[in-house]
């Protein structure tokens, strides 16, 4: 894969340097060792290996490579991990094809972006005024310093001078949306009289900004900058970079309105919540939180605009609650999110324990803002929650919500069926094109190993239908890019699965260096399709039983080779770990022994990896 930015990344990094900043390592033979940092120990057995690029420790065994110990050190994702290390040397990772100069041009915005948020926050810091009004609305200095929030001054051109002493031409500076071009041809700062929010992508990067009025009478209240090549409102939300982390553990992201909403939030510890960018939330914005949580909770304003944009988002949600379930908070006392929670912050956590779906909201709003007595009404009643009702995946869950619609609207379900029958939108030849699209990709430029193939596949397999999370270890895999893709699809899955979470996993995928990998996934997936809820299962125990004890092997020999250069006292410890190591191997391969390798005495077999994916020993791509 000589494309792949995680191939050049592992090459690139030099893991001594990286573990160093971590852990006090001495020198040992070619080799480096220390005290564990993933367990308490006095005696060193954690070994660095730079020809080979990994660690391990001989004491818990904890091993693997640079995105392995970054991802133990920091609790980052596979994905986090990437990004940090490929910044640290200097390699672009994008998710699409861009030309090389459109790369170049966007981290130009990037960079004007970060020079300008430091001149805002620098602004902020040295003007008391500014600071007094931002101290009243309950943000401490440190979240200013947090979250570099900034004040931009009544100048037309302040901003654009700063930026251009240091070294920014005009064009670049319109590009990023800190410019605006006046009506007399001459450019003018975008955000004056402001109190600045610098605006993140998912991976921290500062892509634009936000702007609060300062004066009473100043209009438009809240203003983001303009559409850029690396900002798109409805493809953004605030603080997400700070939040994906909480959003992960806590299985539930929480969605506010407001900047400053958010902000106080993240303040108070509630750490898993965005906001958006004064608009209504898009497909978009929920199938990126989907990615983190299986829960997507709206919190948003108690007035007639914030209910009134919950439906909408309901309706938006209609299509991805496939992916993640919506729930809603209705906060108490008319209060907005930062107010509630400064006001008293259990009042907020007793708020979200009183989160309920979103589809029993709706009937609620509908019920208070349609006139059930005019046929008309009902019938625009009907069409508001209809697309939640038909999203309901459970078919017992939707029968009964079938049945509380139709109470409320005063008809029966049988009849609200059918009118959402008659209305339903026909279907196009998407089915048609993604199945041509498939088969486009089902061309794999490289042979991959075969097994570890169809392992992916079946932990894909899984997730779709439901099933437990298979035990799906990236380490196992020996081909770059199948680890590279374990990881990914072991991120996306980290929560149990749910019934009303069915994500097309590969779908969520977006590294062009795997499409070869997917394509050839995608390609056997009838073979997958056709085996039942036990045969998924009973297959990939199979399999990854088969990865695991290629992988012990190899670390059986690796770990010898450390023995001609190991101090007495390293020795004892290595010669344990491949004690133990061997003995792993064994129960592995006496377990796969004893499965059944034809018809069981019920009739029965073992669903076993298909014919075509078996190779002989010793042949290319085999264990």
């Amino acid at each position: 894969m000589p494309d792949s930015p995680v191939e050049q990344v592992r090459e690139g990094v030099d893991i001594v340097d990286l573990v160093s900043q971590y852990v006090t390592l001495k020198k040992s033979g070619r080799n480096f060792k220390g005290l564990c940092p993933f367990h308490g120990e006095k005696t060193p057995s954690f070994y660095v290996f730079p020809d080979s690029g990994h660690f391990h420790c001989f004491g818990c065994g904890e091993g693997g490579d640079v995105f392995s110990f970054l991802m133990k050190s920091e609790n980052m994702s596979f994905s986090e991990a990437l990004r940090r290390l490929a910044d640290r040397i200097g390699v672009v990772v994008t998710t699409n094809r861009e030309p090389a100069e459109r790369k170049e041009a966007n981290q130009r915005i990037y960079a004007a972006n970060e020079a300008a948020a430091v001149y805002f926050h620098g602004l902020l810091m040295n003007s008391p005024n500014v600071r007094r009004y931002v101290a009243q609305r309950g943000v401490t200095d440190d979240t200013i310093r947090e979250f570099l929030l900034g004040y931009a001054s009544d100048s037309f051109d302040a901003l654009q001078r700063t930026l251009m002493s240091q070294g920014f031409t005009p064009d670049e500076l319109l590009n990023a949306g800190l410019l605006r071009q006046a009506d007399d041809g001459r450019l003018r700062d975008w955000f004056r009289s402001r109190w600045m929010f610098p605006i993140r992508d998912a991976d921290g990067r500062i892509v634009s900004f936000g702007g609060r009025a300062l004066a009473p009478d100043q209009q438009p209240k809240y203003m983001n900058g303009p559409q850029t090549d690396v900002f798109d409102k409805g493809n953004t939300l605030f603080a997400l970079h700070a939040a994906a982390a909480a959003i992960r553990k806590e299985k539930r992201a929480v969605v506010v309105e407001g900047y400053v909403d958010a902000v106080i939030a993240h303040q108070a510890g509630f750490h898993n919540v965005v906001a958006t960018l004064g608009t209504a939330i898009t497909d978009r914005h929920l199938r990126q939180l989907s990615r983190h949580a299986p829960e997507i909770c709206l919190a948003l304003d108690p007035d007639a605009a914030g209910q009134n944009a919950v439906l909408r988002s309901a309706e938006v949600a209609a299509g991805s609650l496939a992916r993640a379930t919506m729930t809603v908070v209705v906060l108490p006392d008319g209060k907005d999110p930062d107010e509630l929670i400064l006001e008293d912050p259990n009042r907020w956590v007793e708020a979200m324990a009183s989160a309920r779906p979103v589809i029993d909201h709706a009937l609620d709003w509908v019920g208070t803002h349609y006139d059930f007595t005019n046929p008309q009404e009902k019938l625009k009643a009907a069409d508001a929650v209809g697309p939640l009702l038909k999203a309901i995946t459970d078919p017992i869950q939707q029968a009964d919500y079938f049945e509380r619609a139709a109470q409320r609207l005063r008809t029966t379900a049988e009849a609200l069926r059918a009118h959402l029958r008659l209305n339903e939108p026909r279907r196009g030849t998407s089915n048609a094109l993604k199945t041509e699209a498939v088969a486009g990709a089902a061309k794999p430029q490289e042979v991959f190993p075969a097994e570890q193939v169809y392992a992916l596949g079946l932990a894909v397999a899984a997730i779709q239908r439901g099933l437990p999370r298979l035990p799906l270890e990236p380490e196992d895999f020996s081909h770059p890019a199948a680890r590279d893709l374990a990881h990914r699809i072991t991120e996306l899955a980290h929560f149990e699965a749910r019934s009303d979470w069915r994500p097309d996993v590969l779908e969520l995928i977006d590294a062009p260096w795997l499409d070869s990998l997917i394509g050839q996934i995608r390609a056997q997936s009838e073979d997958f399709e056709r085996l039942g809820e036990s045969g998924v299962q009973a297959s990939a125990s199979a399999v990854l039983r088969r990865l695991r004890a290629a992988r012990l092997s190899a670390e059986v020999t690796e770990a010898i080779s450390y023995l001609q250069e190991a101090d007495a006292e390293s020795s004892a410890a290595i010669r344990a770990s491949i004690s133990q190591k061997i003995r792993e191997r064994a129960v592995l391969e006496k377990q796969d022994a004893d499965q059944p390798k034809g018809p069981a005495s019920l009739g029965r077999h073992l669903p076993m990896v298909p014919p075509k994916l078996r190779l002989l020993p010793g042949s290319p791509g085999s264990l």
